[in-house]
């Protein structure tokens, strides 16, 4: 009688992360990785001191290892590499080999965006959660139809509406939007350009709610406008300012002291020129 032949166990978990990616039909995230590997037990026969090490991987060892499969990768040429996005990581084909992927898969070449549509995208990117009429304010252009354009890609979405007259729609960004991009977080946004900074969510949520339900009541303004210097201020309250739009300054705290001495020196030139 022939033995049962007996399957290898594995030689690392950077083995068993890369095997369960490829396997996957869709992006994990360390922590879908390590309860993977920790849902497997020695079977009869195996060496159970192995598969107990693997059992008892802790999440410091998982991202060790990813980190150890995107340098295999990336060192031995594949065509293929580690990508994380969104928090989840997949293997990707590099963009180098894609016009021979979509031949063998007989796939148009992928539709790409616009210059309009592209800057739609990063105002909504970097300024969300807005609404439609100040991304025109910003572009200082009807962007229905860019908008349309993102929507039917997936890049963006409607992610609830804003308390001011109206209640129009508010967009922001999509998951499908960082993977598009190979972003692992909006907060890689940042380090793209380091003089574009992307706005406070919280802060600017915090901008379309009122406290006050009356109908003279004027909605609140972020703490941003409210330390600005007073010509700031009699701009802000104009008449030709349009009362549904806010402007969310996103200026850092150090640059407003700046603009502040800025004002009070030329208050004092003006005191002198005066005597």
């Amino acid at each position: 009688m022939s033995e049962d032949v007996k399957i290898p166990l594995p030689h690392s978990l950077q083995e068993i992360v890369g095997a369960l990616l490829f396997a996957s039909e869709t992006p994990l995230t360390a922590a879908e990785l390590r309860e993977c590997v920790r849902a497997v037990g020695a079977e009869e026969g195996e060496n159970a001191e192995i598969m107990d090490v693997y059992r008892t991987c802790t999440s410091k060892e998982v991202d060790e290892a990813l980190r150890g499969l995107e340098k295999a990768l990336e060192v031995g040429g594949t065509g293929f590499r580690l990508v994380c996005a969104g928090g989840a990581y997949r293997l990707q084909t590099e963009p180098s080999c894609g016009r021979y992927v979509r031949a063998m898969l007989k796939m148009d070449r992928p539709s790409r965006l616009g210059r309009a549509s592209l800057e739609t995208l990063a105002i909504i990117a970097y300024r969300q959660p807005l609404t439609k009429s100040e991304i025109e304010e910003i572009r200082g252009v009807d962007v229905s139809a860019n908008i349309k354009t993102l929507m039917d890609m997936q890049l963006i979405r409607l992610v609830g509406k804003s308390e001011l007259p109206g209640h129009p729609f508010l967009y922001g960004t999509t998951a499908a939007f960082l993977e598009h991009f190979g972003l692992s977080s909006l907060q890689q946004l940042n380090e793209l350009d380091p003089t574009l900074q992307r706005s406070n969510p919280k802060k600017k949520a915090e901008a379309y709610k009122r406290k006050d339900d009356k109908k003279d009541a004027q909605p609140e303004l972020p703490v941003a406008l409210e330390e600005q210097p007073p010509a700031a201020e009699e701009e802000k309250q104009s008449p030709a300012a349009d009362e549904d739009d806010f402007f969310i300054d996103d200026t850092p705290d150090e640059f407003d002291d700046e603009d502040e001495e800025e004002f009070e020196d030329d208050e004092e030139g003006e005191g002198e020129d005066d005597e």
